[in-house]
């Protein structure tokens, strides 16, 4: 089950100079979702300008309204959703306890410790073909190779 949560309900006012200083010019809304199985959340937010401004007091009666609208114009939900089933998809850091291996013990790499290459061999496909050999796909050779004998019909 996804969780709805407002995080932030910021209303600014309109500048000292204009005529409705006083009046609530934007309102900066964000909302969070929480997988209550999970407990993977995501955030959105926007700065919502308010046409016309309203007086403090006609925002907050009309908050939760604008929250709702904002919510469902916007599409966050879906949004939010898709965050959280991504996050829930992608790989997670080890636990705290965890204890990796000691990677100074390992030594890897020996058998190409010899190996030098410089701007004469960069692109020398023998180079290319001794070391990295084992990973190339198969090389199309010139031979011609036989039709497949089908049967008449």
């Amino acid at each position: 089950m996804i969780k709805y949560n407002i995080a932030r309900f910021e209303p600014q006012l309109n500048c000292r100079s204009h005529q409705n200083a006083d009046h609530v010019k934007c309102v900066v809304f964000g909302l969070s979702a929480t997988n209550t199985e999970t407990n993977t959340s995501a955030y959105i937010d926007k700065c919502f300008e308010l046409e016309p401004c309203l007086t403090p007091d006609e925002l907050n009666s009309q908050a939760e309204s604008l929250m709702k609208t904002w919510a469902e114009a916007n599409d966050w939900y879906t949004q939010l959703k898709r965050q959280i089933y991504h996050r829930d998809l992608a790989p997670r850091p080890m636990p705290e306890s965890y204890q990796s291996v000691d990677l100074s013990t390992i030594t890897i790499g020996e058998e190409y410790s010899e190996m030098d290459i410089n701007e004469t061999n960069i692109n020398d496909n023998k180079l290319v073909e001794e070391v990295f050999g084992d990973a190339l796909p198969p090389q199309p050779t010139d031979e011609t190779t036989e039709q497949p004998v089908t049967p008449a019909e």
